[in-house]
């Protein structure tokens, strides 16, 4: 690039007679700014303009940068060109695999320069150590704090995958959220819990009837229910009335897709009750997605009739407003009246404003209670 040249257009003859003032200022203020005046900086190159008015004239043509030094010394970059070399010549002793992040994103590579030797460590471990299999805080790494990489899980998202085998961590997990740095690089993580209650005082074997266990726990651990109502309401969850043979699952919204994982639940009766909005819906067809034959509750058109003065709003903003798959004809119908505002702007029914006689009723009918 050096020497780098920038090219100008020179003031004609006409524009020199008619704003001489304000060329001869254009002219000073380059030449105070070069090496002229000071120590580092651009060198003007002139030509000469004979003008038959004003005589012989010198005007720059050109300017350019010797070296890189003279360029850094000008924008004022001078140390953060230092430390970035300071960088390299860090990481190609240390961890060369990450010279290539310092080549493709150098200005992001500079914002972390304070954390760099710590960034370094914590790579070089997982890489002799990958798949750890640990919580965060049981990596021992020399000099370096676990609260560091808890703090630095973004950063550290991005270097890894250029230091790790491919078939080290999973490439398909892209943001930090549900513990995404510790399933892409295999360490352990706080797991989900699931809350539940026992409906049915028969299933009760260990004196307890409301719980919240890890997901994986639930998963290997059948509590011999043949229905499974999920609510979203956790006190709807914690007052809903005794069922013979049933558990209800509360407070998960769209966390019902962790039911995947609970392998049981194929062989159950699922009964979803969720908010009359689009998002109730929404979770809904969901839930459908892996489990089709799950029923709803108290989501149709006669319970929302019914409570009509107890009907809230949805945020507009933040309304489900995609086609859904999995509901039923009189379900979709509904879900469209809410979604194109038939029924008023932004109609909701939330769980907990139903009737608790009204719910209780609706299952002695259903359930035979």
């Amino acid at each position: 690039m050096f020497p780098l040249e920038i090219r100008f257009s020179t003031p004609g003859g006409k524009s020199l007679l008619e704003q001489f003032d304000a060329v001869r200022r254009w002219i000073n203020s380059l030449r105070e700014k070069s090496r002229e005046c000071r120590p580092k900086g651009y060198d003007i190159i002139w030509e000469t303009l004979v003008h038959r008015n004003l005589g012989t004239q010198q005007l720059p043509r050109q300017i350019f940068f010797p070296t890189p030094e003279d360029w850094l010394f000008f924008i004022g970059k001078e140390k953060e060109d230092a430390l970035f070399l300071e960088m390299i010549v860090r990481t190609r002793g240390d961890l060369p695999e990450l010279s290539e992040f310092l080549f493709q994103y150098p200005l992001k590579a500079l914002s972390h320069a304070v954390d760099w030797p710590e960034l370094i460590r914590v790579c070089q471990w997982l890489k002799t150590h990958p798949q750890p299999g640990k919580f965060i805080r049981e990596l021992d790494i020399a000099q370096v704090d676990t609260k560091f990489i808890e703090s630095r899980k973004a950063i550290l998202m991005t270097l890894l995958p250029f230091v790790l085998q491919p078939d080290e961590y999973r490439a398909g997990i892209t943001g930090l959220s549900r513990h995404g740095f510790e399933r892409k690089f295999g360490l352990k993580y706080d797991p989900p819990l699931i809350r539940f209650r026992l409906l049915d005082p028969d299933l009760i074997k260990i004196g307890f009837s409301d719980m919240s266990l890890p997901l994986k726990e639930l998963a290997q651990n059948d509590p011999g229910a043949e229905i499974v109502f999920v609510t979203e309401n956790k006190i709807n969850g914690l007052a809903f009335p005794l069922v013979k043979r049933a558990m209800v699952i509360f407070g998960l919204g769209y966390g019902v897709k962790m039911f995947r994982q609970i392998p049981w639940l194929v062989n159950k009766k699922i009964v979803y009750w969720g908010d009359i909005d689009t998002h109730g819906f929404a979770i809904l067809s969901r839930l459908r997605d892996h489990f089709p034959k799950v029923s709803s509750m108290l989501m149709d058109r006669q319970t929302l009739t019914a409570h009509e003065k107890l009907w809230g709003s949805e945020d507009p903003a933040k309304r489900y407003t995609n086609d859904l798959a999995h509901l039923t004809k009189e379900e979709h119908a509904l879900f469209l009246d809410l979604k194109q505002d038939h029924l008023g702007s932004n109609i909701r029914l939330e769980q907990e404003r139903i009737r608790f006689s009204y719910l209780k009723d609706k299952l002695r009918i259903r359930f035979l209670l």
